[in-house]
């Protein structure tokens, strides 16, 4: 039976964008609001048609999760002019791969996405433009964790300004609440960014039960750990207008090193949790961008070249009193759920590698409880340290990368069940430990995407390492 889903519209006023989407008779919206934006002055600026191309690349990618729903076929509607053999090609891979762990997870392995309804229709180009740079060409994307505060705490201390943006990936927790853990860190900075842009997203389709009401088994819907990666996808559209308003030519991330690492291949699928913060996405969609829309826009990762390992070590240098107490890394229920799997590793890492007086005080934050002892977690720590089918779905460090952590754990002297596990079943060799901690203390000079000063910084840093 064909199954169509529609992408019916994109309506805007001045400050927002609202997705229509009809999904056989089921009618799904995400509403898109904008702090710093108005689209009114980008049309006047850039074209109607310009800015009507960026919003349907903006439905397009936000109708990735839609696809959980299994649709046989995709339909364009008014937007088909802006279907190319360009767009083909990185929505297939897109599809492929960011919707990996879901496959997956829920046993559609067989399942490759929706074919096309094909139009005839003149296909619509608008010239692409090349921006000249603002007071502050660098934008730097926040999510709240300590990748973030290490990023701007580097850049902060080299004197190298920027502005900030965040997007409320948690669609289910208080958008006002979310954004202010966002940005704490950023106000104990010595020189603030000027400007603090917000991305509000309201949705419709990760808070409902349509696929239990639907019949799409063994899947829930709100579960935002199968979809975590995705505004990476859709993120580069959705961030486009602030670029273009404010004129940023450098988009900066803190995508891990461990990203371009998959948790498991099966039937020839690679599937890897965090593709969208992998080298190859950045370059693809880097690519399509400057061929499409921004000829000048560089996209790329300040803490890529490094491994967790000397991220966590350099954070431990870099972060000052009460820090650790501002940022949270926990995508279930921030700050800490203690329950996921991001919790568990975070929490190993902090104890292999900040300073005592820093691991007191996120214990503190954990009212003193030792997750290494917690049952819910056990089964993430045995994936982490590759006891397991896989590795973690989450963004966390490879397995070598994480027993290493583990072995640095043991030589603290810290204790619990996740520990004695680690030393009974997966515990390193001297000479395994020696190799690996060798291979993680040094960066990846094959990254070749920053700007040579960001370069020089992390070389300088790294170097600087007690």
């Amino acid at each position: 039976m064909d199954i169509v889903l529609k992408f019916v519209d994109c309506t805007r006023s001045k400050h927002n964008l609202t997705l229509l989407y009809q999904y056989n008779e089921i009618t799904f919206t995400t509403t898109l609001w904008y702090s710093t934006v108005d689209f009114h002055l980008l049309e006047s600026e850039y074209g109607q048609e310009y800015m009507e191309k960026i919003y349907f690349h903006i439905l397009l990618f936000h109708g990735l999760k839609i696809l959980s729903l299994k649709p046989t076929h995709l339909d364009l509607g008014k937007y088909a002019k802006y279907w190319t053999n360009n767009l083909q090609k990185l929505w297939s891979i897109s599809v492929e791969q960011c919707l990996g762990q879901w496959r997956y997870e829920t046993g559609n392995l067989d399942y490759q996405g929706a074919e096309i309804i094909s139009q005839d229709v003149a296909i619509v180009s608008p010239p692409v433009v090349t921006i000249a740079a603002g007071e502050t060409p660098l934008l730097l994307c926040n999510g709240g964790g300590k990748d973030s505060l290490l990023m701007a705490r580097l850049l902060d201390d080299h004197q190298i300004p920027f502005d900030s943006f965040s997007i409320n990936l948690h669609t289910h927790a208080n958008p006002e609440k979310l954004f202010e853990m966002h940005e704490k860190h950023l106000y104990k900075l010595q020189k603030t960014p000027k400007k603090v842009h917000r991305q509000y997203i309201i949705e419709s389709f990760l808070n409902s039960p349509a696929a239990q009401l639907h019949g799409i088994k063994k899947l829930e819907v709100s579960e935002i750990r199968n979809y975590e990666d995705l505004p990476l996808a859709y993120g580069m559209f959705g961030i486009l207008p602030i670029i273009l308003q404010e004129k940023y030519t450098q988009l900066c991330y803190g995508n891990e090193k461990s990203a371009d690492s998959e948790q498991i291949k099966v039937e020839e699928q690679t599937i890897n949790h965090a593709w969208c913060k992998s080298t190859e996405c950045e370059i693809l969609y880097e690519e399509y961008i400057q061929q499409e829309f921004i000829t000048n826009l560089t996209i790329f990762s300040l803490l890529k070249p490094m491994s967790d390992t000397l991220v966590y070590r350099l954070l431990s240098q870099k972060v000052r009193d009460n820090d650790l107490k501002l940022v949270y890394s926990c995508n279930t229920n921030p700050p800490w759920c203690k329950s996921c799997p991001k919790c568990a590793y975070v929490y190993l890492s902090y104890m292999a590698y900040v300073t005592p007086e820093q691991a007191d005080e996120v214990r503190y934050l954990l009212n003193q409880e030792n997750l290494f002892n917690r049952p819910d977690l056990q089964l993430y720590y045995r994936q982490l340290m590759g006891l397991e089918a896989h590795n973690a779905f989450e963004c966390v460090g490879e397995i070598e990368e994480n027993k290493l952590a583990l072995e640095k754990c043991v030589e603290r002297g810290f204790t619990g069940e996740a520990i004695d596990c680690y030393v009974q079943e997966a515990r390193l060799n001297g000479s395994e430990y020696q190799k690996l901690r060798e291979k993680y203390q040094q960066l990846d000079l094959s990254y070749q995407r920053l700007p040579a000063k960001l370069m020089e910084i992390l070389i300088e840093e790294s170097q600087s390492l007690k």
